[in-house]
Formats: C-alpha cells, sequence, structure tokens
C-alpha cells in the first residue's frame, strides 16, 4: 500500500488533500480513484484513505480509518554527525530514520571536508525513508551547528562520543536503562584532540566502536544500531 506523509491531516477529518510532492508521486504511479492509500500525520497517526479523485494540482481522499500504531523506540536518540562530503550524509539521514532516531542535529568540525549542508533534500530523505520503514514519525533534521554549539545544549540523559584514541569503553559498560541520548560522531579526519577535549567538558562520554577503524558514515550508522539495541527496540 502507497504511504504519504501529510503533516496536518487528523483523525476526525473528512477529507484529505494530496498536493505537492506527494502529489507528484501519487500521478507517477497513476493510482485511479478507489485506490486505498496510507497516511502518515505529523503526530504518530496512520489513516487509511481512498482516493476520490486525481487532479492536475491537487488530489482528494476520504479518510475510512485511523490508528496509532506503537512503532517507534522508547527511546529519545538524537544523532549528531558531522558533515560528510557527497551522498555519505545521505546515507547516515536514511539509516539513522530507518534505525528510529528521533532527531539529527548535524555538526560543522574541524577535519570535515564539507562545509555546506542540504537540509532541504535531508529532510526529503527523512521523509522517504519513515514511509519506507513503516515509521510514524519523522524524524527532524536540524540545520548543521557548529561543534561547540551543539556540545553546549543542555542535553538530557546520556552524552556520547566515538572516539577513535586510547578509549576502552563500550555502550556495553553503560547504564542498563536510559531514556535520552545524544551522540556526536565525528568527519572522515576524526574529531580534535582539543575538540575531544570540549566534548569531555560538557560531559560527553568518549567510546570505542570495537578494533577497527570505520569510516565516519559507518561508525555514524554503528552507534545508532547499538543505542537501540541496549536501550531502545532493537
Amino acid at each position: 500500500m502507497l504511504r504519504l506523509y501529510l503533516p496536518g491531516v487528523r483523525a476526525g477529518d473528512e477529507l484529505v488533500h494530496i498536493a505537492g510532492p506527494e502529489l507528484r508521486h501519487l500521478r507517477t504511479l497513476r493510482l485511479a480513484p478507489g485506490v486505498r492509500l496510507r497516511v502518515l500525520d505529523d503526530t504518530g497517526g496512520e489513516h487509511d484513505v481512498v482516493l476520490e479523485r486525481a487532479g492536475a494540482r491537487e488530489a482528494v481522499g476520504r479518510i475510512v480509518a485511523s490508528a496509532w500504531p506503537a512503532r517507534e523506540s522508547p527511546l529519545d536518540l538524537v544523532l549528531a554527525p558531522a558533515l560528510l562530503k557527497g551522498t555519505k550524509m545521505d546515507l547516515v539521514v536514511e539509516k539513522a530514520t530507518e534505525l528510529g532516531v528521533r532527531r539529527l542535529a548535524p555538526v560543522l568540525t574541524r577535519h570535515a571536508v564539507s562545509r555546506t549542508g542540504h537540509v532541504e533534500r535531508w529532510r526529503r530523505i527523512a521523509v522517504a525513508a519513515a514511509k519506507q520503514s513503516g515509521r510514524t514519525r519523522v524524524p527532524d533534521v536540524d540545520a548543521p551547528l557548529p561543534l561547540a554549539d551543539v556540545l553546549a545544549a543542555p542535553w538530557p540523559g546520556l552524552r556520547l562520543v566515538p572516539w577513535e584514541g586510547d578509549v576502552e569503553d563500550r555502550v556495553s559498560a553503560l547504564p542498563d536503562r536510559a531514556a535520552d541520548v545524544v551522540a556526536v560522531v565525528g568527519p572522515e579526519g576524526g574529531l580534535a584532540e582539543d575538540e575531544m577535549a570540549l566534548a569531555r567538558a560538557h560531559g560527553f562520554t568518549p567510546l570505542t566502536l570495537g578494533p577497527r577503524r570505520l569510516r565516519a558514515e559507518t561508525a555514524a550508522i554503528v552507534i545508532a544500531a547499538l543505542c537501540q539495541s541496549r536501550w531502545g527496540d532493537g
């Protein structure tokens, strides 16, 4: 069943109006009236919709059922990856969404190859990945901020930073319970020593992800998966 993301749709609405990118998606598939769709709203609800008409500028469907399935992780996980070049950042956004990350907070670091963000593209990727993976919420995707600003934010819960330096702690050594976690991941060139010192000063715990040196995009995906496995629904 085709899944669409339509913020603002609510249970109790009789009709949904489909325009913009979701209309283009629908028209590409040449769906005819009578087809059943599933609409994801921005509050965790899913709505079964029967398509009534599909025009050039708008499609209209009728809500026939609404539900709030429990598919979101209980862990409020924020992933803060350094900007990566090319499609690597796209990959991180896509896989983080599939893994249940609640928020992506990209950071600008000293050794990052990329210095510019493509926030709107990342948000589109997050929407597509949420629909594909059956999530009921689309993660927030922030505009990139300097590392110092992200480190200084008042994050609740655990603060983690994978580090290829001389550290032995792993995710498995951390407390058994956590409701909130933020994980900062360095760029291709790694975090500088003074950046790590600043992270420690703000209460971030350096962790090893194992004996092998991982690419930055791999490290971001791995830390998200490990956090979900230990404290979420993984």
